[in-house]
């Protein structure tokens, strides 16, 4: 299970730096668009997307969190692998949520295959961290 945990972390820090790289450059972007958008359509389509940035940065800083907390854990640090899995709780119950909202509506096969896809990870990570705490 530790190989396991420490598979899923450095995916989890890969993932949460890319989210951040993503985050930062529609932020940008968004400001450079800024003095283009002229229509109250427009300005509300890039509030959207400012506000998306911003999620999708905290979302990152959280994966990369997650996956630092557990790489320290797999490693035998007790207080890091008891915040991996509290925050692999945390990532799990977002990805449920994140799931019934995304379902809310339509729920056709494509939609229900992203949201099982979308919990694997976080599902695998808090497995494998309780499995590694049960074991110090």
């Amino acid at each position: 299970m530790r190989k396991m945990l420490k598979g899923l972390s450095i995916l989890q820090i890969i993932i949460g730096i890319l989210g951040v790289v993503v985050g930062i450059a529609t932020l940008v972007m968004g400001d450079l668009m800024g003095s283009l958008v002229k229509l109250p359509a427009e300005q509300e389509a890039l509030t959207a997307m400012k506000v998306s940035a911003v999620l999708g940065l905290i979302s990152a800083i959280f994966n990369f969190s997650c996956g630092w907390c557990g790489l320290k854990g797999e490693k035998g640090n007790k207080n890091s692998l008891s915040m991996a899995v509290k925050l692999g709780w945390i990532g799990l119950i977002a990805a449920v949520v994140s799931g019934a909202l995304t379902l809310f509506g339509d729920a056709d096969i494509e939609r229900i295959s992203t949201v099982a896809a979308s919990s694997i990870v976080p599902i695998l990570f808090l497995v494998s961290a309780k499995n590694v705490s049960k074991d110090l």
